[in-house]
């Protein structure tokens, strides 16, 4: 005699999620992937920052959403990102120390300061952590770039009721989620950063993700590399030392005539700015030797110092 099962009605669809349940532990290249992600977004935004940022791939982990868990982890600000690809919602969140960390670098400090948590979010705290989270989303899109094409865009970035607002915005049936987890440090300020990818995004790409690149084997000559290095370093670059800077109207210079006396706000004390293919580097004083013009180098140019003096000058 046949037996007849009876089948719930949630079974099938049960099932077809179960399958589709990616565990980060079975997929090496998940890591290397956050390793790979890590050096590259402190790498764009220690070309821009004052002092140099550390960010570290912490861990990778599962986890199902839910608004009490993000209110536990101090969550102060968060980014959404999509993509045309899929339906989906990415998110990045970060904790009450990120946007002090972030400015502290960015600004030229040591970090030698503990940063406390639980100061409200200031509007420079707030603009640092949206670049810094902007940058993870752009170098995030490269560091998938060989597995998945995510085509991450910026969504929405969220400084008030986090929890409650990504509760209205994430699909009931896309909460299951795989997050990298980052470390970023600047001396004694640590702060984390979360990006949490849902599972509908990276589960189709299994086969992808679950083995590890071949490492292809260096082609490069190394005699060839030093006399490139050699070459470079006999290329000829212009150095111009100026001496002084002023403002003056469109009027004023159409006046100009030779032999005309131009009048400057400097005096032989003043320190000259030395420039080499429009990039400040020193400053130093201008003496002579004999018949020849001089000049000893007294001190490098700080390029945030300059930006913010340009800006004050405005």
């Amino acid at each position: 005699m046949d037996v007849i099962t009876e089948r719930k009605p949630g079974n099938i669809g049960e099932r077809l999620r179960s399958a589709a349940r990616l565990d980060p532990d079975r997929f090496p290249r998940l890591k290397l992937i956050g390793t790979k992600w890590a050096e590259a977004v402190a790498a764009k935004l220690n070309a821009t920052y004052a002092s140099p940022l550390r960010i570290e791939f912490a861990a990778i982990s599962a986890f199902a959403y839910s608004a009490s868990a993000l209110e536990a982890s101090q969550t102060q600000i968060a980014l959404t990102a999509r993509s045309p690809k899929w339906r989906e919602t990415v998110l990045l969140t970060a904790d009450a120390r990120f946007a002090d960390t972030v400015a502290e670098a960015a600004f030229g400090g040591d970090g030698r300061g503990l940063i406390e948590p639980g100061r409200p979010l200031s509007s420079v705290g707030k603009f640092f952590s949206d670049n810094a989270l902007r940058a993870f989303v752009e170098t995030g899109n490269a560091a998938f770039a060989d597995v998945v094409p995510l085509m991450m865009t910026t969504d929405r970035l969220l400084t008030e009721a986090i929890g409650e607002k990504l509760d209205a915005l994430i699909h009931e049936d896309a909460r299951a989620f795989v997050e990298f987890r980052f470390q970023v440090t600047i001396g004694r300020c640590e702060a984390a950063l979360r990006v949490a990818f849902p599972e509908q995004v990276l589960a189709p790409h299994k086969r992808a993700l679950s083995v590890l690149p071949e490492e292809a084997p260096s082609i490069v000559d190394e005699s060839w590399a030093r006399d490139l290095e050699a070459g470079f370093q006999k290329a000829d670059m212009k150095v111009s030392a100026i001496l002084a800077e002023q403002q003056t109207t469109l009027g004023a210079l159409a006046t100009f005539q030779i032999g005309q006396t131009i009048a400057l706000d400097v005096t032989m004390d003043s320190l000259v700015l030395v420039e080499c293919e429009g990039q400040r580097l020193f400053r130093g004083h201008m003496g002579r030797s004999r018949d020849s013009y001089m000049i000893k180098i007294e001190e490098n140019v700080d390029p945030t110092e300059e930006f913010i003096d340009d800006i004050l000058a405005d």
